[in-house]
C-alpha cells in the first residue's frame, strides 16, 4: 500500500496529518537570504547544520545561495545530502565503528565528506577504511575549546595528530 503525504498545498491546517514539515515559505526564503548576505557582508563562509531540517532540497537551496556546504551529525544523515545531491558534507562528529566508517569512506568518493577525529586511534581507523574503499577523505581535527566533550586539546596534541592524519595516504588534513 502506499503512502499518502500527509497534506497538500492549499490544504486547511486543521486537516494535515502529523508529523508534518510546514513551511512559511516567504519567511523560508528571506531568512535564506538573509543569513547569506550577512555572511557575504561579514566576509565569512557559512556551512549550515542540517540537523533541524535534514532535507537534501533546503540543503541545495543554501548552497545556491553561497553556502560552502552542508553539516550533519551522523553518516546516515550525510549519506540522504549526497544522494541528494549535497557535494559537500561535514560529518561534525567523530565516527566510531568499522560500518560507519566505510559508508563515511564510500560516501567520499561521490562527494566531499569530510571526517573529525580528536585521537590517534580515530585518524588510523578513518584510513583504513579510506583505504579499502580506494577512497581519499578529508579530515578536520577537533579541538576541544574548554566543555571537554569531545576534541583533543589544544597546542602540541594537536599538532601532533594533525601530522598523524597528514601522513596518512587515504587521508588529506582539512583543518
Amino acid at each position: 500500500m502506499p503512502t499518502l503525504p500527509p497534506a497538500h498545498p492549499g490544504l486547511p491546517l486543521a486537516e494535515v496529518d502529523t508529523p508534518a514539515l510546514i513551511v512559511d515559505l516567504d519567511a523560508f526564503e528571506r531568512n535564506l537570504k538573509r543569513m547569506a548576505d550577512a555572511a557575504a557582508a561579514a566576509g565569512v563562509r557559512v556551512r549550515p547544520h542540517a540537523k533541524t531540517h535534514k532535507s537534501p532540497i533546503i540543503a541545495q537551496k543554501q548552497v545556491a545561495l553561497g553556502a560552502t556546504g552542508i553539516c550533519c551529525q551522523k553518516v546516515s544523515e550525510a549519506a540522504i545530502m549526497v544522494e541528494g545531491g549535497i557535494r559537500d558534507v561535514l560529518v561534525s562528529n567523530e565516527v566510531i565503528g568499522a560500518r560507519k566508517l566505510d559508508r563515511l569512506a564510500a560516501l567520499s568518493r561521490q562527494a566531499r565528506v569530510i571526517g573529525c577525529v580528536d585521537d590517534p586511534l580515530g585518524v588510523s581507523q578513518l584510513a583504513a577504511a579510506a583505504e579499502r574503499h580506494g577512497a581519499r577523505v578529508d579530515v578536520v581535527v577537533e579541538i576541544n575549546v574548554g566543555a571537554s566533550r569531545c576534541g583533543i586539546d589544544p597546542g602540541a596534541p594537536a599538532v601532533a595528530l594533525a601530522q598523524a592524519v597528514a601522513r596518512e595516504k587515504h587521508l588529506r588534513f582539512a583543518g
